[in-house]
């Protein structure tokens, strides 16, 4: 499989994940609404005490907002992401789609972190809690996304490389040619 359809592959994965989630909150009745409660609930009982606070002083208080901008943000991620999917199983990303969707990844990062801690998810073995899954998908797709954002950031991809190697191998042969077999 060439290396962009895999990256392709992945993106789209991601995508349908962000727009599925984005399209449950968008078609619920109560989400923008009922967010607030949810959020007190989920601060009671949270192992991280940062995030309870950070939950009970800032996100509660502004929940509505807070509703609006992850289920906006949801759906042009996956909006976002599958588009860039569906380009790079054709073709290699471009320098700026690939800034656009390292971006994308970056915010979808936040996102999925943020649910992961309001979660309460854990990622050590925990036996208070027999039916924890041990490493919850969140935390796994976090670690996919910035993966991915690192692989789409970097200066010289696997392919940037074959191609730079192959272009200074025709150089050096049109020199040869060109000069009688000479050295340079």
């Amino acid at each position: 499989m060439q290396a962009h359809r895999f990256q392709a592959s992945v993106l789209l994965i991601v995508g349908y994940e962000w727009l599925v989630s984005g399209l449950d909150k968008a078609l619920a009745h109560d989400f923008v609404h009922g967010l607030a409660g949810e959020l007190e609930a989920a601060a009671r009982g949270l192992p991280y005490g940062f995030y309870a606070d950070l939950l009970s002083r800032v996100f509660v208080p502004h929940a509505q907002l807070f509703a609006w901008l992850v289920m906006v943000g949801e759906l042009t991620s996956g909006a976002l992401l599958l588009a860039m999917g569906a380009i790079a199983w054709f073709r290699p990303l471009s320098p700026v789609q690939k800034a656009i969707t390292a971006a994308v990844l970056g915010v979808a990062s936040f996102m999925v972190l943020n649910f992961f801690f309001f979660q309460g998810g854990s990622y050590f073995i925990n036996p208070s809690d027999p039916y924890d899954e041990g490493i919850p998908v969140d935390f796994v797709l976090f670690w996919i996304q910035i993966g991915l954002m690192i692989a789409l950031l970097r200066k010289n991809s696997r392919d940037e490389v074959i191609q730079a190697s192959l272009s200074s191998v025709q150089r050096d042969e049109r020199f040869h040619r060109t000069h009688g077999g000479m050295s340079k």
